[in-house]
């Protein structure tokens, strides 16, 4: 019996315009914001960090600016990075009014792979407020892509993994998921997403 149901943010909660974000950036700072496509391994491996608290994003910036051997302020970029997240994220209102629905039955959680910004960011915009409890790759030291973050996310629970369904855009951290038994749906639209819920959710 499902007691708790495990959401995903990016890509299902909301939708993140990278391409704009990264655009906004640019036009101001002259920096890109598209760290896999734009920056060799080593600032990759510090924005990784990032997303396992290792490492904050005001690290990934200073180590940005350190390699481009660029003289910028490394909080007004964290301030600008954030606020310009915020601008370039569009609320999929239906799933939102989903959860709404579902919390009167379920215990409903998030678990995203974030750093510490996006999380902020999340938290000012009242998204995690929908949540009865979250969860950030960022607090518990791994992202999704480890099989062990999801034992974290049980143990804090205290629930077993048929108990608990978990909703990703994700198909390597639905496998992951699905290989300590937790319910699963891979979320492709709201529609597919409705209509799978119906088998899990009465």
């Amino acid at each position: 019996m499902i007691k708790v149901i495990v959401f995903d943010l990016g890509s299902v909660i909301f939708k993140e315009d990278w391409e704009g974000l990264n655009e906004e950036f640019i036009k101001k700072f002259g920096v890109s914001t598209l760290m896999r496509s734009s920056y060799g391994q080593e600032i990759q491996n510090v924005y990784d960090d990032a997303l396992t608290g290792k490492k904050s994003m005001a690290d990934v910036f200073n180590e940005i600016c350190k390699t481009k051997g660029l003289n910028l302020s490394i909080n007004e970029l964290c301030i600008f990075y954030k606020e310009a997240y915020q601008r370039n994220k569009e609320l999929n209102k239906e799933i939102i009014e989903l959860i709404k629905k579902l919390k009167k039955k379920f215990k409903v959680v998030c678990f995203t792979d974030t750093n510490n910004l996006h999380f902020e960011a999340h938290q000012e915009q009242g998204i995690l407020d929908l949540f009865d409890k979250k969860f950030g790759s960022h607090q518990i030291g791994m992202r999704k892509n480890n099989p062990e973050a999801f034992k974290v996310i049980l143990k804090k629970l205290n629930v077993g993994p048929d108990q608990v369904l978990f909703i990703d855009d994700n198909i390597k951290n639905i496998e992951n998921a699905k290989s300590l038994g937790i319910n699963t749906i891979h979320f492709e639209d709201n529609v597919q997403l409705i209509k799978d819920l119906n088998k899990f959710v009465k």
